[in-house]
């Protein structure tokens, strides 16, 4: 075997320099993280290369026991509590077991109360036997404690338990090994020759592979979180870029508000303002006609009002259910048709509807619907109008037929401003425009226009 042509020495100087190096590296690690995993595991190698050297030692003594010698047991116990530490970082035990965790602290008490009674023993010189017993008892705990754990962990599913138990299991193996060959002094006799007679290379051998296995867990644990940290950014970039979509709309209502108000109301304010002190002078007796003034600026100023609660209504937060657009579209059609020769047929749902217009889109659909209706009664010459609501595959579906007159009107070409408009706003909302008309057989108008569930079913 190649092990057996290497001597001892060079081969524990070989060990040493890999513990070392790995050492370094979790030390350079916590430099760039500044995770307390690093330093702790750069401490544990630490602790295992010192607790080998005095190993090492008291191996060729006659006589040995484990557990005498005070400075080995005390490093070791420091390396089994930086060991339990590492655990319950690396695979984040306190979250994902809260009952390994105790078990875990535990341990860690019994750990502590063992070094208090071993430096007890130390300081009252206490003889090697009660020494030996009481390192054997309390490792036996310590043991039992992992026996505890060990399968509690495995159930948990994280992808650095397979290296940390595979590490583990070989520390372990190591450990077992060295103490077998103990106890057959004819075949491990130490011969500086032959590295295999030393006990202390299966267990240095087993701690290498050990942290091999822990390192290559920290870095699949690393990955792990960097992974999520890409997902967290990527989510926050897609919450920016929505909350961006949202502003932009938010954005739009202004502009579409302030449009509104200069080019609705703004003429008829001003219009108001002239006729009152028109008005103001035919009362004087300058001018005749004050009366006929006063009734244009009554039904100028309603005219205003008007507006001003449908711009409102579009705004309002509560009026955003499909019901309660249905309720003001009759609203509507009711007030527009009143004083008109046209007789109004309306198909709404009978029931309220438990589904909801988006606010940026409402306002829109609501401006299409009454332009509609406006052109009807300017243009169709109709006798009839049937206006019927439904909601269809997660669209309000608004569909608008008059028997009037009709007109030519042929799909992707050109047509007038209005329809343009009509559809522009369409768009706006995600929709749906269509029409169908000839000349003498009346027009057809069909709006879709996306809608989500009630606030009972989200």
């Amino acid at each position: 075997m190649f092990l057996q042509t290497i001597p001892y020495p060079q081969l524990r100087l070989f060990f040493d320099g890999m513990l070392c190096m790995m050492a370094l590296y979790a030390l350079f690690s916590f430099t760039q993280h500044r995770r307390a995993i690093y330093w702790q595991y750069a401490l544990y190698i630490l602790c295992m290369i010192i607790t080998f050297y005095w190993d090492d030692i008291d191996y060729g003594k006659a006589n040995y026991l484990p557990g005498t010698n005070f400075k080995v047991v005390i490093v070791e116990s420091l390396a089994f509590l930086l060991y339990i530490r590492f655990a319950v970082l690396l695979i984040e035990i306190p979250r994902l077991d809260p009952f390994s965790n105790r078990v875990l602290r535990i341990m860690t008490i019994i750990i502590a109360i063992e070094m208090v009674a071993d430096l007890v023993l130390y300081l009252t010189d206490a003889s090697n036997l009660i020494k030996s017993n009481n390192y054997i008892i309390f490792r036996c705990v310590i043991a039992f404690g992992a026996l505890i754990v060990v399968p509690r962990i495995l159930k948990l599913r994280q992808a650095a338990i397979g290296y940390f138990i595979a590490g583990s299991l070989f520390f372990v193996l190591g450990c077992l090994t060295a103490l077998t060959i103990n106890f057959i002094p004819a075949v491990f006799d130490r011969n500086p020759g032959n590295a295999l007679t030393f006990p202390v290379t299966f267990m240095e051998f087993g701690v290498i592979l050990e942290v091999l296995c822990f390192t290559l867990g920290m870095s699949v644990k690393n990955r792990k979180n960097e992974l999520e940290k890409i997902d967290a950014q990527d989510q926050l970039i897609e919450q920016l870029l929505e909350n961006e979509k949202k502003q932009s709309a938010l954005m739009r209502i202004r502009d579409d508000i302030s449009r509104d108000l200069h080019d609705e109301l703004g003429a008829d304010l001003s219009s108001i303002s002239v006729m009152s002190y028109a008005a103001i002078r035919q009362m004087n007796g300058q001018e005749s006609g004050a009366t006929d003034t006063v009734n244009i600026i009554g039904e100028t100023s309603r005219k205003v009002i008007a507006r001003m609660r449908e711009i409102i209504w579009s705004l309002h937060s509560a009026h955003d259910s499909v019901t309660n657009f249905s309720f003001r579209a009759k609203e509507t059609a009711y007030a527009l048709f009143e004083h008109q020769p046209i007789e109004l047929h309306l198909d709404f749902p009978p029931e309220e509807v438990d589904s909801r217009i988006p606010a940026e889109y409402r306002r829109n659909l609501f401006l299409v619907y009454k332009e509609i209706l406006h052109n009807i009664v300017r243009h169709s010459q109709a006798q009839n109008v049937y206006i019927s609501l439904c909601i269809e595959n997660d669209y309000l579906d608004l569909t608008m037929k008059d028997d009037g007159t009709g007109f030519v009107y042929r799909e992707n070409k050109s047509s007038g401003n209005g329809l343009m408009n009509l559809k522009q706003r369409t768009s706006a909302f995600s929709g749906k425009f269509s029409l169908e008309s000839e000349p003498g057989k009346g027009t057809i108008v069909n709006v879709k226009c996306p809608v989500t569930p009630g606030s009972d079913t989200i």
